[in-house]
């Protein structure tokens, strides 16, 4: 077993465009994920839940420039798994539509049936900046460690009620085999990733780039940046397999010059000791072009 680098990543990249089409990945992303935050805190939170809708509702109102959505557009256009925020309209359209600012869409484009030509920059700042002023508002509600903390308990339900659509891996090895490109296979374009190796049921992992932090740099709030780009990765890696453990104490969104991964198999090894800086510092050259 070899330590490989994998991936490539210039910043221009983020100006490399990809096709979206807009209601699609609305739903399956920041209209899904605003739904389960509205049902979680319906159950965890009942007490903040109005004051949160009423906030977050004219957080995206001060952040609107215009309206993309025309204003014949129904909410009955959206799917009706969006049980909790279909009770809130307002919100709903609201929420749309910063999302369609911050893809940039045209507004002669059919927005609801065309697929469309987005930056990299744009398509993540879509998401990204949604999570972000979730939490952020939730700082404004609650004390702000409470309001961290009940953050990443909803990341952690939410990101464990889509396991199934994780793939899953037995071992290890089977996992760090598929992070290897084969022969012909484009390149992991955004992040380049040390692959460490094998051992005592740990694999290291130094990621050197992250597209996410570059594409969010605007944003100030370093805390807030982790939690939405970030702490998904730690319930992300548990839905390959119940058994693997993620452990990170430093990312390159909270400013250091490399994400420091390890990804523990209990089953192997039941010590989740994260190694120091001089194991990650020495897995391969620093600031390599």
């Amino acid at each position: 077993m070899q330590i490989f680098r994998t991936g490539k990543y210039q910043i221009s990249d983020l100006e490399i465009l990809q096709e979206v089409q807009p209601l699609e990945y609305a739903e399956r992303t920041i209209l899904k994920r605003l739904n389960f935050l509205i049902g979680f805190l319906k159950k965890e939170k009942p007490e903040i839940l109005q004051n949160f809708i009423l906030k977050l509702n004219n957080k995206f109102i001060k952040l609107l420039n215009n309206s993309v959505i025309d204003t014949t557009f129904e909410k009955d256009d959206i799917n009706d798994d969006f049980i909790h925020l279909k009770v809130y309209p307002d919100l709903l359209f609201n929420a749309l539509n910063y999302y369609l600012q911050l893809l940039k869409v045209d507004t002669k484009k059919n927005w609801t049936k065309d697929k469309i030509k987005v930056t990299n920059k744009n398509y993540i700042q879509s998401f990204l900046y949604h999570r972000y002023y979730n939490a952020l508002v939730l700082t404004e509600i609650i004390e702000r460690n409470q309001a961290v903390k009940f953050f990443k308990d909803y990341i952690d339900s939410y990101v464990k009620s889509i396991s199934s659509e994780w793939r899953k891996y037995e071992t290890l090895e089977e996992f760090r085999e598929a992070r290897i490109p084969q022969e012909g296979d484009p390149p992991n374009i955004g992040w380049v990733i040390v692959q460490g190796v094998i051992e005592k049921g740990k694999y290291p992992q130094r990621k050197d780039t992250c597209m996410w932090d570059d594409a969010i740099k605007e944003l100030p709030d370093v805390e807030l940046k982790y939690l939405a780009a970030c702490y998904g990765d730690f319930q992300g890696y548990n839905n390959s397999n119940e058994n693997f453990i993620l452990t990170m104490s430093h990312t390159v969104v909270e400013g250091y010059p490399y994400c420091d991964c390890i990804v523990h198999d209990i089953r192997v090894n039941k010590d989740l000791t994260h190694p120091p800086k001089e194991f990650f510092d020495n897995m391969w050259q620093l600031k390599e072009d």
